[in-house]
C-alpha cells in the first residue's frame, strides 16, 4: 500500500539555554552553553494512504512536534520526511491571519498559503463561510472575533480544501456541541473518501470510535506502531500503571505528612436553635454544628466545607472548598466553628451530613462529620422525593 507519509530516522532537539546571554555566546566561540531536549528521537514510520492514525501519548511526549514537522512549520534536526499530497493541518487553527483583513480576506490569505489558486478558493468561498456559520461576522476584521470564532474559521478553511493529508490536533474542543459534530461528521466524509488522517486527543473513546491505527508516543520515542486495538490496550495499561504510581507517590507523602500533624478537630456537636444535642428537626429548624479545631503549625489558608446526602446517600449538595467566605482563622492555636444548614428545602426522612477542613491548596483534609445521620420532620405532607421545591400558580 502507498504511503501517505513516510517518516524516517526523525530526531527533533532543542537547545535549551539558561540565559539569552549564552546563544549569543555560543554563536560567536562555537562552544556549547546549552542542554539538550530530544523532543523526538530516531522516529520511523509509514503511515498508508487511507488510514485513520491516532498518535497517543501523555503531554510532552512528542506528538504536536510530529505534526509540526510533517506539515514544515517545524524543521527536524536530523532525518526526513516524504509526504505524498496535498496537507491540510489543523494545528494552531488561528495561525497564518491578519487581524486587520476580514474574514473573507483571510480566507483568500489563508487558502494560498496552503497552496490554492484564488480561482480555487472562490470555487470553495460560500461553503467555507457557511461552515464556519459566524454570521456577519464574515465581513468584520478578525481582531473582533472571539476565540471561538477564529477557530471556527480556521477550522472552515482547513477542512475546505481538498486535503489528501489532514491533520488533527485536539482541535475538536473548540466551539460548541453542534459544531463538534460537524467537524466530526466532515472528518467522517474524509476517511469514507479514503483520505489519510493523523489524529491526535486525549478522547481514547473518540480514537477507538474513530481511527483505524495507532502510533504511542513516549518521552519522544515510538512504543508501538500498529493496529489501533492492540496499541490502545497496551496504552491504556500503561496509563493505568502511572496512576498506580501516582496514587502510591500521593500515599507515600501523606505517611509523611499526617493532616493531624497540621491540624486537629475534636469536640463536633450537632444541635437546635437552644442549644440541645440533638440529631431530630422539624423543617424550618437550622441544624447548628460546633467544633473546636487546632492549628499546629504554620498554614496559609484553612476553609471548611461540608455536604448533605439523601437516605440512600447520594450527594445532594457540597460546598464549594475554595469559597473565601468559608476561610478560617489559620493562626496556631485553638479555635472554634461554627455553622448552620437551613431545612427548608428538606422534607420528611433521613439525610447525612459530612463536613472537613481543608488546607488551602485542597490537597490534605480532616473529616469532622463522616455522614452523621439527621431526621428531618415535618407537620403537614410538601410531596415526595428528596428536597422541597418552592412552587407558585395561577388559575383563571
Amino acid at each position: 500500500m502507498q504511503s501517505a507519509v513516510s517518516i524516517k530516522n526523525l530526531t527533533k532537539m532543542y537547545k535549551l539555554y539558561s540565559s539569552p546571554l549564552w546563544r549569543v555566546w555560543d554563536a560567536l566561540t562555537k562552544k556549547k552553553h546549552y542542554d539538550e531536549f530530544y523532543a523526538l528521537k530516531n522516529v520511523n514510520a509509514e503511515f498508508p494512504k487511507g488510514e485513520v492514525i491516532a498518535i497517543l501519548g501523555r503531554n510532552g511526549s512528542g506528538k504536536s512536534t510530529l505534526l509540526k514537522i510533517i506539515t514544515g512549520v517545524t524543521r527536524q534536526t536530523k532525518g526526513s520526511v516524504k509526504v505524498n499530497g496535498r496537507i491540510a493541518a489543523m494545528l494552531e487553527l488561528t495561525s497564518g491571519f491578519d487581524l486587520e483583513l476580514t474574514g473573507i480576506e483571510n480566507i483568500f490569505l489563508k487558502g494560498v498559503s496552503m497552496g490554492l489558486s484564488r480561482k480555487e478558493i472562490e470555487d470553495r468561498l460560500q461553503e467555507i463561510i457557511d461552515f464556519a456559520d459566524i454570521g456577519e461576522h464574515i465581513n468584520s476584521p478578525v481582531r473582533t472575533y472571539s476565540s471561538g470564532m477564529r477557530a471556527r474559521l480556521g477550522f472552515a478553511i482547513s477542512v475546505n480544501v481538498d486535503p489528501d493529508i489532514l491533520l488533527v490536533d485536539e482541535v475538536l474542543a473548540v466551539g460548541d456541541d453542534v459544531f463538534r459534530l460537524k467537524c466530526i461528521e466532515r472528518m467522517r466524509e474524509f476517511r469514507q473518501q479514503g483520505k489519510t488522517i493523523l489524529f491526535v486527543s486525549h478522547s481514547l473513546g473518540t480514537i477507538k470510535a474513530f481511527c483505524t491505527k495507532a502510533m504511542w508516543l513516549h518521552e519522544g520515542k515510538v512504543i508501538d506502531y500498529g493496529d489501533l486495538g492492540d496499541v490502545v490496550v497496551q496504552y491504556e495499561n500503561f496509563l493505568k500503571q502511572e496512576k498506580a504510581k501516582l496514587k502510591e507517590q500521593n500515599e507515600e507523602l501523606y505517611e509523611i505528612v499526617s493532616p493531624r500533624d497540621l491540624f486537629d478537630v475534636r469536640n463536633v456537636v450537632i444541635k437546635d436553635a437552644n442549644g440541645k444535642k440533638t440529631n431530630t428537626f422539624n423543617v424550618g429548624e437550622d441544624i447548628h454544628i460546633s467544633l473546636t479545631y487546632t492549628v499546629k503549625v504554620d498554614i496559609q489558608l484553612i476553609n471548611f466545607g461540608f455536604s448533605v446526602y439523601d437516605a440512600g446517600k447520594n450527594l445532594l449538595y457540597s460546598s464549594d472548598k475554595r469559597d473565601e467566605g468559608k476561610t478560617l482563622n489559620s493562626e496556631i492555636g485553638d479555635h472554634k466553628l461554627s455553622f448552620t444548614i437551613s431545612t427548608d428545602s428538606l422534607i420528611e426522612g433521613r439525610y447525612y451530613i459530612s463536613g472537613e477542613l481543608w488546607d488551602g491548596d485542597s490537597t490534605i483534609h480532616v473529616t469532622f462529620l463522616r455522614r452523621r445521620s439527621v431526621n428531618i420532620k415535618q407537620d403537614s405532607y410538601r410531596g415526595s422525593g428528596v428536597v422541597f421545591i418552592p412552587h407558585e400558580h395561577t388559575n383563571s
